[in-house]
């Protein structure tokens, strides 16, 4: 029996937009599940897990699909949904961008026995920006051979298969998410100083806190239960982060929660119209010099979202992948954020293991805080976390 062992690490805006809701929205659940399982600070690369999703899902048929259709909210029609995808990605990793370097990729690795179908593979690497690599699984040298591949391709990050990955399985399918973005108005590191915070639990720590006054997009939103701000990347603000404050005695699960009825778009015309109303005011902004990073196993918030029969040998179809019996043996995932007074590094790989992440100092006590890390003309979280 083969295994498969998946580890993650439209021709208008309008229709892009529009498509791009189908991510976002994945996005929100896959870090509300993951939060909810782990119940502390969790920071995932969401586009990239249900880039690598939805590529799987052509491979699947009967159960096995239609659970992975239902909960990655995929469309019926393959060749439309490939092509607005392949649109989206092109607005959201190409093109001319100033000040931000961000990629996504995925990749393919199979053993020179396996069977997989060429109309499978010629699909991944058309649509799905995916490179293939027919390799012997058996050889010693196989797992460094990937890892240079990985390095060539999406440098810095390094390292993330071992020998044991290569074992008892003819197909490892990768992901790896970058981001790089310089802050349009970037913290003076003078002004960083010491701060006591506390979490919600009322756990106290210290932390390097940035200060700037700066004209950033700032507004209360009742409906969310928080303050926002926009703080954008590069010259033209195609990318951001988008922080969202807890008001006071309401915990950062509380204001997740209202994404069920308040969207990104929602946010950004509520930001827009403070702008139009008021114009641009010159704020505080305060916000910590952090590192974070997460290590995860995917299986139970992949779970909770209603894929079940991929994980179970006896159950798992991919007959449109492959004549033999494969099935998603583990999904691993690594994601790191570095927000410093000049701007964030962010980056994911399934699997987990990622040698350039193994020395990081990470920031221990965080106060209450949600970030995204989005495009913003679609409105397409790239990353998010809860802390």
């Amino acid at each position: 029996m083969w295994i498969i062992f998946l580890i993650l690490s439209v021709t208008s805006c309008h229709a892009a937009t529009e498509f791009s809701s189908r991510p976002t929205n994945v996005s929100l659940l896959l870090i509300h599940f993951t939060y909810q399982e782990l119940n502390r600070s969790t920071f995932l690369g969401p586009f990239g897990l249900w880039s690598l999703m939805a590529g799987l899902s052509f491979g699947a048929h009967g159960d096995t699909y239609k659970e992975i259709f239902r909960s990655c909210l995929l469309l019926t029609d393959m060749t439309k949904f490939n092509t607005q995808y392949k649109n989206l990605t092109d607005i959201l990793f190409k093109g001319d961008m100033t000040g931000v370097r961000v990629s996504n990729r995925n990749y393919l690795f199979l053993d020179k026995d396996s069977l997989v179908l060429s109309q499978y593979k010629d699909m991944l690497e058309i649509y799905y920006d995916t490179k293939t690599y027919v390799m012997d699984f058996q050889d010693q040298n196989t797992a460094a051979l990937a890892n240079k591949v990985i390095e060539t391709f999406s440098p810095p990050v390094t390292n993330i298969f071992t020998s044991s990955d290569f074992k008892e399985t003819a197909i490892i399918m990768s992901n790896v998410l970058f981001f790089k973005g310089e802050w349009s108005l970037p913290f003076n590191s003078s002004n960083t100083r010491i701060e006591e915070v506390r979490t919600f639990q009322g756990v106290r720590g210290v932390v390097n806190m940035m200060y700037m006054r700066g004209r950033v997009p700032y507004s209360h939103m009742e409906s969310m239960k928080a303050s926002v701000m926009e703080l954008s990347y590069g010259k033209d603000g195609k990318y951001c982060m988008l922080l969202l404050f807890p008001d006071p005695n309401v915990s950062v699960t509380e204001v997740f929660r209202n994404f069920e009825r308040v969207t990104f778009r929602n946010i950004f015309a509520k930001l827009q119209s403070d702008v139009e109303e008021a114009g641009l005011k010159e704020v505080e902004v305060k916000l910590p010099r952090f590192i974070k990073q997460s290590r995860l196993q995917l299986q139970k918030p992949l779970n909770d979202m209603g894929i079940y029969d991929a994980f179970e040998p006896k159950y798992a179809r991919f007959y449109k992948m492959s004549r033999d019996l494969i099935y998603i043996e583990t999904i691993e995932h690594n994601a790191v954020i570095i927000v410093t007074e000049s701007g964030t590094v962010a980056y994911a790989t399934t699997p987990g293991l990622n040698e350039a992440s193994s020395n990081l100092k990470e920031t221990t006590t965080m106060s209450p805080l949600i970030l995204f890390i989005m495009e913003k003309p679609t409105a397409t979280v790239l990353f998010g976390g809860i802390f």
